[in-house]
């Protein structure tokens, strides 16, 4: 079974890109998934859903093959 939600680490090692490049990424994309914490305390665990990461990853490689086409 798949996992229903990744931590910032885990989308960073999906995605092979730093932790940095990933908060950049979050505040440049209004098309990348929002993360949620889990409870209200500022510590509280971050994480990503997992379909919507995918789903994103999806739609940014359509785009890119598109565009790939159009420049063709």
């Amino acid at each position: 079974m798949k996992k229903l939600r990744l931590t910032k680490k885990e989308v960073c090692k999906a995605l092979s890109i730093t932790a940095s490049r990933l908060d950049r990424m979050m505040q440049e994309d209004c098309t990348f998934p929002r993360k949620y914490k889990e409870g209200t305390a500022r510590q509280a665990a971050v994480y990503f859903d997992y379909q919507e990461i995918i789903d994103w990853w999806h739609s940014k490689k359509a785009e890119n093959d598109q565009n790939s086409v159009l420049a063709a």
